[in-house]
């Protein structure tokens, strides 16, 4: 029988597919039956139920987005108690953080951000678990219509850590699109080894707003032959805080060929 922790470290594991993510909804599943305190499974399960409603893996994204609040609210709970072994562990707060900005409640997101980042105090992970939430928090302000503030938290976050995940130079990418600075996004991605497909859509709607409309339409085919089913729709029902955000950034994808 697996440990609980065992199980995390399977479900971290699994590729970012739709089938990936089943697996690991499975892995922290197991790990919360094999020990109902173990506060990283509750929070790393909510992140599941949201990667399943930002990328439509699932029938009923609404239910997907209720269950990844539910997990991180006991995420949450486990770090408020004192006799849980958890106590103001920063993750719960996090990731409820990452669902009311998909809910579109950015307020509330930024608080929950803010107070999950005063709980970050392990002076070995410090600054990058704080590199990490900043770029994190840079999403939230790229979806709310700040791309100057998204910018400002991942250049921060790089000054943190020089060595960070690929994914803060997918957010930094997305953020220098949302102001405009197209080439700079163009850059940024170039400089990715192996960027994952979700990229290509920064890329396109790049070079779609620079005129490069054969480039955008190529790069974007790349891109549908990976994931066939996406539509200007579904990036449309993301929550925004900002309607002009929004329509910038439908604007670049339709012009790249995007329906």
């Amino acid at each position: 029988m697996q440990t609980a922790r065992e199980y995390c470290h399977e479900g971290r594991h699994q590729p970012l597919t739709p089938e990936g993510n089943d697996r690991a909804r499975e892995c922290y599943a197991k790990a919360i039956r094999e020990d109902g305190n173990y506060l990283p499974a509750y929070a790393e399960g909510s992140y599941v139920e949201l990667r399943a409603y930002q990328n439509v893996w699932t029938r009923d994204r609404e239910a997907s987005l209720d269950a990844a609040e539910r997990l991180a609210d006991q995420a949450v709970a486990l770090s408020n108690d004192a006799h849980s072994g958890w106590l103001n562990d920063f993750r719960g707060r996090w990731y409820r953080a990452m669902v009311y900005w998909n809910r579109g409640d950015f307020e509330t997101s930024f608080q929950e951000f803010a107070a999950a980042r005063v709980l970050i105090t392990d002076p070995h992970r410090i600054d990058k678990d704080t590199a990490d939430l900043e770029a994190d928090m840079a999403e939230a302000y790229i979806y709310y219509g700040d791309p100057v503030q998204a910018l400002a938290l991942i250049d921060s976050a790089a000054a943190r850590d020089p060595d960070h995940a690929y994914w803060h130079d997918w957010n930094r990418a997305r953020a220098y699109y949302m102001a405009k600075r197209y080439d700079d996004a163009l850059t940024t991605i170039r400089g990715m080894s192996s960027p994952p497909n979700d990229v290509r859509l920064i890329e396109a709607a790049s070079e779609a707003q620079l005129g490069h409309l054969d480039d955008a339409r190529r790069i974007l085919g790349e891109f549908n032959r990976i994931e066939p089913g996406w539509t200007l729709q579904k990036s449309a029902d993301y929550r925004y805080g900002d309607d002009a955000a929004r329509d910038h950034w439908l604007d670049g994808l339709s012009k790249a060929g995007l329906q």
